[in-house]
């Protein structure tokens, strides 16, 4: 019977000092990390209305979805630590889809340089059937080290004839100082608007006539 209460005494006694252990424990750790969330801008500062009824004489251009490569199709911000690893940040991540905020940038983007030119991002209304539709397909978009890189391939196509008009493979390199997450998306951001400008300038040699 003495060694009964003995036995009860000492699980009780155990018992205590764990919750009290765990309790601490519990204590002591820090509450979670919020995550914060980036976005792409197109650049306009003011709102635009954006007119998708056809357009006499009006060229049209349409702009398909963009194809990106399996590593980016994830909500996680990425940054190239070496020639083969790459690094996830859980807590930073891009807001929405990457593919279709890339999409809506560049179509922007476009639409402000291409004056004479209707741009119209896929899906298109049906009452639209653009003369033109622009292919994007971008392989690496990632931080490595102080620069961010962009490599895309891009193609402009007749749509009547199914003719490549146009097609290339562009790399550009984009430099931030300060090793934060928000510079390396200004960077990234201003990536994106210089390989618009560039597929702009071909663009508009291919479906605009000079006046």
């Amino acid at each position: 019977m003495g060694n009964s209460k003995l036995m009860k005494h000492w699980f009780i006694q155990n018992w205590v000092a764990t919750t009290v252990i765990l309790a601490s424990l519990a204590g002591c750790a820090s509450p979670s990390q919020p995550t914060r969330f980036y976005r792409l801008d197109g650049g306009e500062t003011a709102a635009v209305m954006v007119d998708l009824k056809p357009r006499p004489g009006v060229v049209q251009l349409g702009v398909s979805p963009v194809v990106l490569a399996g590593y980016l199709d994830r909500p996680q911000i990425v940054e190239r630590r070496s020639r083969h690893r790459l690094e996830l940040y859980e807590f930073d991540q891009w807001a929405g889809s990457l593919q279709e905020n890339l999409q809506s940038v560049v179509s922007e983007r476009l639409q402000q340089q291409l004056k004479r030119v209707q741009v119209i991002a896929y899906p298109w209304p049906q009452s639209l059937n653009p003369q033109f539709e622009l292919n994007l397909s971008i392989s690496r978009f990632d931080r490595a080290g102080d620069k961010v890189v962009l490599q895309a391939l891009w193609s402009l196509v007749e749509r009547r004839s199914n003719q490549i008009l146009e097609m290339q493979k562009v790399t550009l390199q984009e430099p931030f100082s300060g090793g934060d997450i928000e510079a390396g998306i200004e960077a990234a951001n201003e990536a994106v608007n210089r390989l618009s400008e560039n597929m702009a300038s071909q663009i508009r040699r291919s479906v605009t006539k000079p006046e």
